[in-house]
């Protein structure tokens, strides 16, 4: 048997050691504070239908992941500048597209117009995209879409809660919101005989993960994508 000499024995613990390092490095990802698919309790816990899904599947793939919760709009330009390698729970638009690649649905979610129970509205009349003052929380895909169907937005606060505050004061005739969260505002504000809904379209949700990251390591989203169907919480 040959013989190992001292520096080569220090070089191959030191390798090991780096490769041990790479294979423990935590995918970055970045969402916001939306019951019911993601929240952060003040005691540092994380839940929510969403966040759920994707430690079930980063647990499945054996990779640790660390999640971080930002403002929405901050999320996304973390991601596109590289400094984070995805954000959730996104749905699917052309800008998006551009700095990253959309998975597999982690969480279901409708799009649906929100009006006070005693407006008569048609939010898909040219008469009421002309003449109504809508709202989106900022940073939304709803809101992007919003304004590329020439809308007269006037309401983009940070959350759902908020848009709903607006909307029973008579400040928007309507808002376009996500289903799930926009439920979980009204069940707390106790407005459910105040309010009533119509479907724009359904709007799945998923992680957007970074080209940047994804160029890392190009098998890393079909493994993920497969582990998402067992993982899906039922709602």
């Amino acid at each position: 048997m040959p013989e190992i000499s001292l520096t080569n024995l220090k070089l191959g613990i030191f390798c090991l050691f780096c490769m041990l390092q790479v294979q423990a490095a935590p995918v970055r990802l970045l969402t916001q504070q939306q019951l019911p698919y993601s929240a952060q309790q003040k005691d540092g816990h994380q839940s929510g239908i969403a966040l759920e899904a994707v430690r079930c599947a980063m647990g499945k793939l054996q990779r640790p992941v660390e999640i971080k919760f930002v403002p929405w709009k901050r999320a996304q330009n973390l991601v596109e500048l590289g400094e984070a390698d995805g954000f959730f729970s996104a749905s699917q638009n052309s800008e998006r597209d551009r700095y990253a690649t959309l998975s597999q649905v982690i969480a279901p979610q409708q799009w649906r117009w929100y009006f006070r129970t005693d407006s008569t509205a048609k939010p898909l009349s040219e008469e009421f995209r002309q003449s109504a003052t809508v709202g989106a929380y900022f940073g939304s895909n709803m809101l992007t879409w919003l304004k590329a169907s020439g809308y007269r937005i006037y309401a983009t606060p940070p959350g759902h809660d908020q848009l709903l505050k607006m909307l029973l004061a008579g400040r928007v005739a309507a808002v376009l919101a996500s289903d799930l969260a926009m439920n979980e505002a009204i069940h707390t504000a106790h407005a459910e005989y105040k309010i009533r809904s119509e479907l724009q379209e359904d709007k799945p949700l998923g992680v957007y993960f970074g080209h940047r990251f994804l160029k890392e390591e190009p098998e890393f989203l079909t493994r993920f994508n497969a582990e998402l169907p067992a993982c899906r919480v039922k709602v």
